[in-house]
């Protein structure tokens, strides 16, 4: 498998600015707790972190080992940052620290039993430790005190109660990744928005081959940016009335219509996940490694790829452009001689002016280059309509 895809940054509208004045509102304190209490807090199911992100760990074990190894002889750690949950007093969405909580998990899942839980690995100060697992802490006299040291740490932890709106809890979690690697703002959509569709989404993308070999990658994205195509995929082709020129905001408004209604949804989401699973291996066999690339760049861009799916959804289309890969691709090329498709694929590529402008160009290209009708999404009074 190549390495994993680069994806290109992507700027969202700015936040109106009677949502802003509302961040006043929220309420932050700190506290420190010790390892026993969040180990307590997770095991009580208050701290909220699905199971099934264990299979997102981005860290290895001897990253975990480190970590583990900094409580047992008291080096500094990063602080964890949560967020009460609306209505919800005591229980928390995981903003800053997944990876850390993880860690814990992995490596206390041990207590009962030896075969369980990770053995230490990769350290530099308890190399003594190596190969040591959570149980034997648990059953060795002689290492009552390491026991108690992990215990006893206290991390210092910082509570944000009474925040105002998404947007307020996407911009924190944006700031505090801002010096370090950019986390999928997935993450944290599938804590606030938990549901059917987005458990699906879930599911689907981490046993989907074909993501994962679109994103170079051997498994599912540890930061759920296979996730997050195809909830884009799914707002895109879907919901597209309803976009309003933020993206995040999208996401979110589409997860929760489709936790709402999944109900009466479930075979169209379905249905509509194989199919972006057909026209991603043949997308990928039409334009090979420039697939949602600009020229000269080996970033994957996700406004291109937006792009390309949304007609490719459709299924004539997809089979006309198989039947027609040369012309597809000389078609594909040619957009970026276009001064306003490149426009609108770097700046502002959220908006709706140039969300549209992208989907027109490339609509009207991909009609000529299959000589078939296309209908092409318009806009309207500032709004998206499909056809009138």
């Amino acid at each position: 498998m190549s390495d994993a895809v680069d994806f290109e940054d992507e700027e969202d509208q700015a936040l109106p600015e009677t949502t802003a004045r509302q961040f006043s509102d929220a309420v932050l304190y700190s506290s420190d707790w010790t390892v026993e209490t969040i180990l307590s807090q997770l095991n009580r199911k208050n701290i909220i972190l699905n199971p099934k992100f264990q299979r997102r760990d981005a860290w290895s074990t001897n990253r975990k080992s480190t970590f583990i190894e900094s409580l047992v002889v008291g080096l500094p750690v990063p602080q964890l940052v949560f967020a009460e949950v609306a209505g919800q007093r005591g229980k928390y969405l995981v903003l800053d620290g997944k990876q850390r909580l993880l860690s814990l998990i992995a490596f206390t899942e041990s207590q009962g039993d030896r075969r369980a839980g990770f053995g230490l690995s990769g350290m530099t100060i308890r190399k003594d430790l190596s190969r040591k697992k959570f149980h034997d802490f648990f059953n060795d006299p002689e290492l009552i005190d390491e026991l108690n040291s992990f215990y006893n740490y206290t991390i210092r932890t910082v509570i944000i109660r009474n925040w105002p709106n998404n947007d307020f809890l996407h911009q924190v979690f944006l700031r505090l990744n801002t010096q370090s690697v950019k986390l999928s703002p997935q993450e944290l959509r599938q804590a606030m928005a938990p549901g059917p569709f987005t458990e699906f989404a879930d599911e689907f993308s981490a046993e989907s081959a074909a993501l994962h070999s679109l994103l170079g990658r051997d498994g599912p994205d540890p930061r759920m940016r296979d996730v997050e195509l195809l909830v884009r995929f799914i707002a895109f082709t879907e919901h597209l009335t309803s976009y309003k020129g933020r993206m995040k905001a999208f996401l979110d408004q589409t997860c929760q219509i489709e936790n709402d209604q999944w109900q009466v949804r479930e075979n169209t989401i379905d249905e509509a996940s194989k199919q972006f699973e057909r026209l991603i291996r043949e997308l990928q066999s039409i334009f090979g490694e420039n697939l949602a690339r600009k020229p000269r760049s080996r970033s994957f861009n996700r406004a291109i790829f937006d792009t390309l799916s949304f007609y490719a959804a459709q299924g004539p289309i997809l089979d006309a452009m198989a039947r027609n890969r040369q012309a597809v691709h000389s078609a594909y090329e040619h957009l970026f001689d276009d001064v306003k498709f490149l426009e609108a694929i770097e700046s502002d590529t959220a908006g709706i002016p140039n969300t549209a402008s992208r989907l027109r160009i490339w609509g009207e290209a991909l009609s000529g280059a299959l000589n078939m009708n296309i209908d092409l999404p318009r806009l309207k009074d500032g709004h998206f309509v499909i056809s009138e």
